[in-house]
């Protein structure tokens, strides 16, 4: 039987503009073209878990407003079980802007109505660790509701997955919780100030993570603990947008997870998937199916 996942964590209307060219300061250039989807993090990540299989419930926040309409219409059509706030600051939004030319991406994020998920619509909802097996969360949240979070999915028996994306200052007792911390190699460096991959890895391990996967886009992905140093190679292809490449990496090495399977196996379908989803445009929509990757 598959292990239950919780995902908590943030969701925004993305506004995405493609261009062959970013604009520099002070001038104007013209865009080729431009989509409004759903995405942010946690809801990015609950999607590609619950596509690829697995038993998933979502938590997170959005305000009274037309665009949180959209969102849960949008969940409840995609099959996710989920528990929304809303709130009273507006939903959170995101404006994406991808250079065609290398498929690369920046990103500015209003948060809004994710900031708005305390500690208080936690313990509303810890039935759900009683009943789940994996808890899977990011830093688009307060930092203070992820560290709550953390500590009680631990006290819960969970099996702990964090992102810590994007960037946020977090006391160090966070660590002892984690089993699984994930970020990519310029969130590694700026975690411990450190830019040598492993020595990064090591200073994160003595603070009490059991394990650390690295993502390191297109060199693949790296997993370090106390007794294992393992590297999978990437899955090469020609990369139209990296907005969500990340977030299908965690739903679909979570899926994998709640089935039981290797760490190296999960990995290696976590590389295929996100491969899947950089040759397409958008975040949610551009996640794969099951079905797409067999």
């Amino acid at each position: 039987m598959s292990r239950r996942i919780v995902v908590i964590g943030s969701i925004a209307i993305d506004n995405t503009i493609y261009t062959n060219k970013l604009p520099s300061p002070g001038t104007t250039t013209i865009a080729d073209s431009y989509i409004t989807n759903i995405g942010g993090k946690g809801a990015n990540q609950a999607c590609a878990s619950i596509f690829l299989g697995a038993s998933t419930t979502f938590i997170g926040a959005v305000g009274k407003d037309n665009n949180g309409k959209m969102v849960e219409e949008f969940l409840s059509k995609c099959g996710l079980n989920y528990r929304i706030k809303e709130s009273n600051k507006p939903t959170g939004v995101a404006f994406i802007v991808i250079d065609e030319s290398n498929a690369e991406n920046q990103i500015l994020i209003v948060q809004g109505a994710n900031t708005d998920l305390q500690i208080e619509d936690i313990d509303k909802n810890l039935d759900l660790f009683k009943e789940g097996d994996i808890l899977l969360t990011q830093f688009e949240n307060s930092i203070e509701t992820v560290e709550y979070v953390v500590k009680k999915a631990k006290e819960a028996g969970m099996i702990v997955i964090v992102n810590p994306a994007p960037i946020k200052k977090v006391h160090d007792r966070i660590y002892k919780y984690i089993d699984y911390l994930v970020p990519n190699e310029h969130e590694l460096e700026q975690l411990t100030d450190t830019k040598e991959p492993i020595k990064a890895c090591r200073v994160l391990l003595y603070k009490g993570c059991r394990n650390i996967i690295v993502t390191l886009g297109e060199k693949g992905s790296m997993l370090i603990n106390k007794k294992t140093m393992l590297h999978v190679d990437p899955i090469k292809v020609k990369a139209v947008d990296t907005t969500a490449a990340g977030d299908t990496y965690l739903g679909a090495l979570v899926s994998k997870l709640a089935e039981d399977a290797p760490i190296e196996e999960a990995m290696k379908f976590a590389s295929k998937a996100s491969a899947y989803t950089v040759t397409k445009k958008g975040a949610i929509i551009a996640l794969p199916h099951l079905s797409d990757l067999e």
